[in-house]
């Protein structure tokens, strides 16, 4: 009997302590994206008021935890938690987080958070109740729509590094093809920067020449800018890139006021194509700039996005030579002087608006 009174009395002890104190479960969702990294937080209710020392404000209640919108007291402790609990890193580098949102869902408060995009291996430490022996904290990383990684945290194993996919070499190679392409036909002030150059037309290897100017030009800025040995003012950059257009436009200009072709002399469209290239490399960089540079292919994605950027320029020309070849040998002379007077002034207009437009700082 006494026996029995004993186990009772330890049962009911355990009964009260399980009552008292429930395993309870946080959740952090990790979506990584080339652009940002976001984040929601799931805090249970139960966990937030077991906390001791309290976190919140004397007399916050669950009740107050449940109501829209949550005091301002109340949040500002809950960002605290969050910020100074929650680590990520990329790599040896930690990430500063961001809180978007706060807010209550039932028995639980939700957080919104954002961060930097993660550039090589992702590091967490989700230590969120680092004085409850019970308390759980279920991560998930995703990486697009796929998913990469679950893992089940506590007070003894807080952290994981979840290791950078390594991307299969031509996927590498495609990707950064495309994309320099792409770049150059949503770029219309690069685009307009090579038909005026090629306007006055000429000789094959006078446009070859013009065409590999350029391209040895931004390609050396491209790769300067793209690992960070020489970085401009993006407003500088891209205001100087409107002003090369209006230069190259007014010396079409003047060179179609002379009929006679003989009468043009020297042709500085390769000192033009070279000296602005530089400035074009610039601006190429500014994309790569957004996008997912992988370290481990850095030199060879560098080279794709520029091979895709060339063969985006050369398509062009392909388009436009023929049709200017065809204007100056099948149309009336006056006819194709006229013609491209206007097409000149509508480079140097266009070129001037934009000039205007990126040194005011309205585009």
């Amino acid at each position: 009997m006494k026996a029995f009174r004993t186990l009772l009395v330890c049962l009911l002890a355990l009964t009260g302590w399980a009552g008292a104190h429930e395993i309870t479960f946080s959740r952090v969702d990790v979506q990584l994206e080339a652009q940002a990294t976001g984040v929601n937080v799931q805090l249970p209710l139960k966990a937030l008021l077991h906390e001791q020392p309290s976190l919140f404000p004397l007399g916050t209640t669950a009740q107050t935890l449940e109501t829209q919108p949550l005091p301002e007291k109340v949040r500002a402790s809950l960002k605290a938690l969050i910020t100074v609990r929650l680590r990520l890193a990329s790599g040896k580098t930690d990430l500063p987080i961001t809180v978007q949102t706060i807010q209550a869902a039932g028995e639980d408060v939700t957080l919104k958070l954002t961060a930097p995009p993660v550039g090589g291996s992702l590091g967490i430490r989700a230590n969120l109740f680092p004085h409850d022996t019970l308390h759980k904290v279920f991560v998930t990383v995703y990486r697009g729509e796929s998913l990469a990684g679950q893992y089940a945290l506590d007070r003894q194993n807080a952290s994981f590094t979840l290791a950078a996919p390594e991307r299969p070499f031509w996927d590498v190679i495609i990707t950064f093809v495309r994309e320099g392409i792409h770049h150059i036909f949503i770029g219309v002030d690069h685009i307009l920067f090579v038909l005026a150059l090629i306007l006055l037309g000429g000789r094959l290897w006078s446009q070859v020449k013009i065409i590999t100017a350029f391209t040895v030009a931004h390609s050396i800025t491209l790769a300067l800018a793209a690992l960070n040995i020489v970085v401009l003012p993006s407003r500088l950059v891209e205001s100087t890139i409107a002003l090369s257009i209006v230069i190259v436009g007014l010396h079409d200009l003047q060179q179609l006021r002379r009929v006679d072709a003989a009468e043009r002399g020297w042709d500085p469209r390769v000192l033009f194509a070279f000296a602005f290239g530089l400035i074009h490399g610039f601006g190429f960089a500014s994309v790569l700039s957004e996008l997912d540079l992988p370290r481990q292919a850095l030199a060879w994605s560098l080279a794709a996005f520029n091979v895709g950027v060339e063969l985006g320029q050369v398509s062009i020309v392909l388009l436009a030579a023929p049709l200017l070849f065809a204007l100056q040998r099948s149309a009336p002379p006056r006819l194709t002087q006229v013609l491209l007077t206007a097409a000149a002034g509508l480079v140097v207009l266009t070129g001037g608006f934009w000039f205007c437009q990126r040194v005011l700082g309205t585009a």
